[in-house]
């Protein structure tokens, strides 16, 4: 029986019949030498229900000192061992950028910037302070800007409550808008309209930061929230719509043709990168209105997130602190944690789907999925999980009406779903998507597809 590659990516090319495959809230994981197959195609991490804080919707998080700042609705908490506290007012409803000295946090929301000092939040109103639409932080300094040409820091160290109008800076290699910034191996990385600028901490007396003489991209930053850092490089949505990695200097193209054919179709080009490790997977997401995809920097391959009922995976923010990977959810004022043992996101349903490659011109006598069997839960949903199966005739264009087969209940460890009497692909552009719903572990170890 010839074994289908369920899962190995996302790629569904604008012309299906070409390619139709996806892979969504699941990915692939390479084997083990004499491993069963190559490779398997595993759950995504599911959200596992942490707080739920004030109204509103997460407008933004950071840890730091062991101690979680939150903004949600226009409330920031912290969360310290267990201590939930209210410590100040952010107004607005946009997303906020939070840094921190050690001693402040430092909150930017498109412009009004806010700093807590420990006891309370002010707003900074000075008026040689330019106001911050993005914002990043290197040794004791906030570096930000208006959305021109030019960047700031404050005037001392590790005191954001000081400004000085003359302590600027303007992109050197001609002007460009600064959209964006990231720092990373104590670099800053600024991300203009049409090009990319390095600076690093010289300790200059008249101002600090001076560009890295080889410190140059040509292509800019596509929107202010669209890097991130991760497996030790930038990664970013390029302005000429590509998704890159930076090697060095050289910002490296990870996006797939068929990914970019996507984004050109989008009506906002609006991105939030963000970045985690599931099980050492080291996983970078750019999340848009309409979709979200996520490269496996592990194994270069591409899947998509979507949250139940949604286009995208409303997932906003993520961040690492006390040995789990905290979320923060942009639509609501939920905080949780990624888990590899929750199935679902913050009690919700987690479906997962696969989508094959065309499969051979034969009768298709049956299809047989060998998923991880015996996984049923105790009680309620996921008793009796099953898996359902589509077959679209015309590449992935329209699909037939699901067939379910078992899992098999909790402890039936020799259950394989096996779906019979398929028939004969009539256009030659069959493929198959596979569907799971119920809360269990859901990894494929192989998929065989047996002929008359």
């Amino acid at each position: 029986m010839p074994a289908i590659t369920f899962g190995s990516q996302s790629y569904q090319h604008e012309s299906l019949p070409l390619s139709s495959q996806r892979a969504i809230n699941n990915y692939l994981e390479p084997g083990p030498p004499a491993a069963k197959t190559p490779a398997a195609v595993v759950p995504a991490f599911g959200i596992q229900s942490y707080y739920e804080l004030g109204t509103g919707f997460v407008r933004g998080l950071l840890f730091v000192n062991q101690t979680l700042y939150a903004v949600v609705g226009s409330t920031l908490f912290s969360l310290k061992l267990g201590v939930l506290n209210t410590l100040g007012t952010v107004p607005g409803n946009q997303r906020v950028t939070m840094e921190s000295d050690g001693t402040h946090v430092v909150m930017s929301v498109n412009g009004p910037t806010y700093i807590y000092n420990g006891a309370s939040v002010t707003q900074i109103t000075s008026a040689d302070f330019p106001g911050y639409i993005w914002m990043t932080y290197l040794d004791g300094y906030f570096i930000g800007g208006p959305g021109d040409g030019k960047f700031y820091i404050n005037h001392t160290a590790f005191d954001p409550t000081g400004w000085n109008a003359l302590d600027f800076a303007t992109t050197e290699s001609g002007p460009d808008d600064i959209v964006g910034a990231i720092v990373d191996h104590r670099e800053v990385f600024l991300g203009g309209r049409q090009k990319f600028e390095v600076w690093y901490n010289s300790g200059s007396a008249d101002f600090p930061l001076t560009r890295t003489a080889s410190g140059y991209m040509e292509i800019g930053l596509a929107s202010r929230f669209a890097i991130t850092k991760a497996d030790n490089s930038v990664f970013f949505a390029a302005s000429d719509g590509t998704l890159r990695r930076v090697n060095g200097y050289t910002p490296a193209r990870i996006s797939t043709t068929a990914i970019e054919q996507a984004i050109a179709k989008f009506t906002s080009k609006d991105c939030i990168a963000l970045s985690w490790v599931e099980n050492g997977h080291t996983m970078v997401g750019f999340s848009y209105a309409d979709n979200t995809f996520v490269y496996d920097a592990s194994t270069q391959l591409w899947h998509e997130r979507q949250t139940y009922g949604m286009k995208n995976w409303t997932v906003g923010f993520v961040v690492r602190g006390e040995g789990i990977t905290i979320v923060g959810d942009a639509n609501s004022n939920r905080i949780g944690i990624l888990s590899a043992d929750v199935f679902g996101e913050w009690d919700e349903p987690l479906v997962s789907s696969i989508v094959s490659p065309t499969t051979p011109n034969v009768q298709h006598a049956s299809l047989q999925l060998e998923y991880e069997s015996g996984v049923g839960t105790i009680d309620g949903q996921g008793v009796d999980p099953k898996v359902m199966l589509q077959y679209s005739e015309d590449g992935g264009r329209t699909w037939s009406n699901e067939i379910r087969q078992p899992l098999g209940q909790r402890g039936d460890f020799k259950r394989k779903a096996i779906f019979n009497r398929l028939g004969t692909p009539r256009l030659g552009n069959r493929v198959y998507k596979a569907s799971i719903s119920d809360p269990v572990r859901r990894t494929l170890i192989q998929a065989l597809l047996n002929g008359p």
